[in-house]
């Protein structure tokens, strides 16, 4: 994928697939993503299976869908920023966004696909929205995101 904006749309309308990661099943309440400002068309919550990790903890996912002209809303980014510091919050944990669907724990904010992550809070952190897929392909993200990385292994350890 070229941009952003291909990759969330090659289906039609954008999907942002938020993650966030726990040590208590808990999901966000219905309408926990009607933030002040532009919010998503459509919200879907699956659990992810953890059954094959060394490590306690709970994926959600979440489907956040935009219609696909809201791709170029300049709001956006500040609405997925607001998302993932109100999941990350909720879970007392890390909420991300990805396109990469590895979700074995050995895989999170790994170098490989350091470039498949373009958001991330930790909770009680400022979160980070990248929309710009030069930028997701730098060494200097590669290096934020072994940041995430390292708070995961502290969070989290085997």
């Amino acid at each position: 994928m070229t941009s952003l904006k291909e990759a969330l749309t090659w289906s039609g309308p954008a999907v942002v697939v938020l993650f966030t990661l726990v040590r208590a099943e808990s999901a966000l309440a219905e309408g926990a993503f009607d933030l002040v400002g532009t919010r998503p068309d459509e919200v879907g919550h699956f659990p992810v299976s953890t059954e094959s990790w060394d490590r306690p903890a709970v994926v959600q996912a979440y489907d956040l869908t935009f219609e696909e002209g809201r791709v170029d809303d300049p709001e956006l980014p500040g609405c997925l920023r607001e998302c993932l510091r109100k999941a990350s919050e909720h879970a007392e944990g890390i909420a991300w966004l990805t396109f990469e669907g590895a979700l074995h724990f050995d895989c999170l904010f790994a170098d490989d696909i350091a470039d498949q992550v373009y958001g991330y809070c930790v909770a009680g952190s400022e979160p980070v929205v990248v929309w710009d897929r030069e930028i997701m392909k730098s060494d200097r993200w590669k290096r934020e995101i072994r940041e995430v990385r390292s708070v995961l292994d502290r969070e989290f350890p085997a």
